[in-house]
């Protein structure tokens, strides 16, 4: 119990004992939800649990399989049967279990299908897609032609023997609901509970039936994902929906600095759908919030790039030439202690090219998943099938990742899942790598030991954190976002650039342009008005000057 308690603060103790009950873990951002997760499921299995009857369910892949190292890094084999992973792969694991092996489509294959279905284009069948997914997610009745493809749609997949994303959780809800799956799970713990769908809310429950104990870890303040089907009125009701749960506020925050958490708490509380909370940092003060305004997407660009330079110690060509004022002091870091997030990936274009030609090495997350799925798992199958016990998964993924014609990308989450399931033994361990291959996500893409600058959208970056963040194009019509007939929801938006700031550690830069061209389309520039919800007394206000305004002659200054 004394290592079970290690280090935790009072909300984290209570948290991690309240077994009896259902709890909701309201999980501010930074104040260890992760760790108050592994040692909940410490405490359950040194009170007697049976570890196969603990379920944990997390948003992401990646996710998953931190919070598997963690366990076995506290409890070793004994947390071996704890099932740890996204809702799609617990999803997959039910089918397998009622005799089914159901084959993923590709979403190339899934628009090949739809277009088929409703005799339409590519772009429109894109479209259909997500009116399909939202009519599965939210138990919407579809309108007459969205459900004339999703007619047409199904049975192209069944006679092909396939599901979709949104199979992995419609068909196990409908196998529970018809008592053709059980599952006698005594504790389920479901993290970022906030971002689930009504469907994903309905399977969740029938999982528990009378028996299990729900704990549900978020935050309100970080809902993201209603284009995607989540309600954050799942999060809000939890009381309701689990009678008598016990709400434990996790509010220090072990992130960021004092200015940071202050900077986006006072952002935050403009927001009426929430759970009030006080998020306190427990770090040093920092500096402030540095709020900068640029010409136009270039020179954001460039100013992005010569703060990491600067940053770096002058690592590049163009640095060492002589080029480019600086006027940073502090310690050298490492291209992957940056992070630079925006609102849509069209924004990612001029970003990179500036990061290209200053020889600055960066990644560019959830563009497309740069995976072959289905080749990399028939490469896996062949040993799953010849059985060679005497070989490991080690030696297995080195064969697999000598094929030349693999993506770095590719042969980074090869080595990820390599490393998550070596301890297993190779048939076992091939079976959980082919599992996660076929779940795996945009966000998965992603590879955390990279030394490069990471560039992603404010989606994309949720549940990571950076030494320095800088978030860029906070102007109106991005954010929050306005752009031709779309229009999102201001609280979510609001939500969504409080997750942004709060990946920031120690630095916080938000950059705004007076001129952009975005998508073919020349946007006003006015600032975003989120920002004036930051305290003047928190933020550094800058301006990098138009190109052309220095007549005297000399060097021009970064700002004016």
């Amino acid at each position: 119990m004394s290592e079970v308690l290690e280090g935790l603060n009072a909300s984290q103790r209570e948290a991690v004992l309240t077994i009896d009950r259902h709890v909701l873990v309201v999980a501010g951002p930074g104040t260890g939800k992760t760790l108050t997760i592994v040692r909940r499921i410490s405490h359950l299995i040194g009170s007697g649990v049976t570890p196969a009857r603990i379920l944990a369910v997390t948003f992401t892949n990646r996710a998953a399989r931190e919070m598997r190292q963690r366990i076995s890094a506290l409890m070793g084999s004994e947390g071996d049967g704890v099932f740890a992973g996204t809702l799609h792969l617990l999803g997959l694991r039910i089918l397998r279990d009622c005799g089914l092996e159901p084959v993923l489509c590709t979403g190339e294959e899934q628009i090949r299908m739809v277009e088929s279905a409703a005799s339409c284009s590519t772009a429109a069948a894109r479209q259909m897609i997500e009116r399909m997914s939202r009519a599965k997610s939210l138990f919407e009745t579809p309108d007459e032609d969205t459900a004339r493809a999703i007619e047409g749609y199904t049975r192209m997949l069944r006679e092909k023997g396939m599901c979709d994303f949104d199979d992995l959780i419609t068909m196990p809800l409908d196998l529970l609901e018809a008592g053709k799956a059980a599952y006698g799970f005594e504790h389920i713990i479901v993290d970022e509970y906030q971002d689930i769908s009504p469907v994903q809310c309905r399977l969740l429950s029938r999982l528990a039936g009378d028996r299990a104990r729900v704990c549900a870890v978020g935050d309100s303040d970080q809902a993201i994902y209603a284009f995607r089907g989540a309600d954050v009125e799942n999060f809000l009701n939890f009381g309701g929906d689990y009678e008598g749960a016990f709400t434990a506020m996790l509010r220090e925050n072990y992130r960021s600095t004092r200015v940071i958490v202050d900077a986006a708490d006072s952002l935050i509380r403009n927001n009426r759908r929430r759970i009030e909370k006080e998020l306190r940092a427990t770090g040093e003060t920092g500096g402030p919030v540095r709020i900068v305004s640029v010409p136009d997407e270039r020179a954001e660009a460039e100013f992005i790039v010569r703060a990491i330079e600067e940053r770096m110690g002058g690592t590049s060509l163009f640095r060492l030439s002589g080029k480019g004022p600086t006027d940073y002091v502090g310690g050298i870091r490492s291209f992957s202690d940056f992070a630079v997030l925006f609102r849509t990936n069209g924004q990612a274009r001029a970003l990179r090219e500036a990061f290209q030609e200053w020889g600055i090495p960066c990644q560019v997350v959830g563009e497309k998943m740069p995976l072959r799925r289905k080749a990399l798992i028939e490469k896996l199958r062949v040993y799953v099938e010849s059985r060679q016990e005497s070989l490991d998964l080690e030696w297995v993924m080195a064969e697999v990742c000598a094929d030349t014609s693999l993506s770095a990308s590719e042969r980074a989450i090869l080595s990820n899942l390599g490393a998550a399931y070596g301890g297993l033994p190779l048939e076992a361990a091939l079976g959980r790598v082919i599992d996660e291959l076929s779940v795996l996500g945009n966000a998965d893409a992603f590879d955390l030991r990279g030394d490069a600058v990471a560039l992603m959208t404010l989606h994309m970056a949720k549940g990571l954190e950076f030494k320095v963040v800088f978030v860029a194009g906070v102007e109106e019509g991005l954010m929050p976002f306005a752009f031709g007939r779309e229009k999102g929801d201001i609280e979510e938006e609001r939500r969504l650039f409080y997750v942004g700031m709060t990946r920031a550690k120690e630095e916080l830069l938000i950059v705004h342009a007076r001129r952009r061209l975005l998508y073919g389309h020349a946007l006003s520039g006015s600032p975003s008005p989120f920002l004036s919800e930051i305290p003047e007394a928190l933020v550094r206000r800058e301006s990098v000057p138009d190109k052309g305004r220095n007549k005297g002659g000399r060097q021009m200054g970064l700002f004016k």
